[in-house]
């Protein structure tokens, strides 16, 4: 699935199960991606594959809930949040120099 047909799907899980399981389920995968962070860094065997599957798993939940706050808003706070990024990397990189 890609673009619009995916963003259907987004409205109509939010629609159908309603913010607050959605927020409760993202809470979850976000929870077992920090769990499959860990296993990556411990050299599990399954530590890449895990990590993978966990960041699809949150990412579909945050792009559920993008729909419910707008995705332009959420848009617009990662572009100010990636300028102060950009920022800091720079003046450490200058540091380091």
């Amino acid at each position: 699935m890609k673009g619009e047909e995916l963003n259907q799907l987004y409205k109509d899980c939010m629609d159908f199960w309603g913010i607050n399981r959605q927020i409760r389920m993202m809470q979850e995968e976000c929870a077992e991606l920090i769990i499959a962070g860990s296993h990556f860094l411990r050299k599990r065997k399954t530590g890449y594959d895990e990590l993978v599957e966990e960041l699809a798993d949150a990412q579909l939940m945050i792009n559920q809930i993008k729909t419910f706050v707008g995705e332009d808003n959420v848009n617009k706070m990662i572009d100010k949040k990636s300028d102060y990024i950009k920022e800091k990397l720079e003046e450490r990189k200058a540091q380091v120099k």
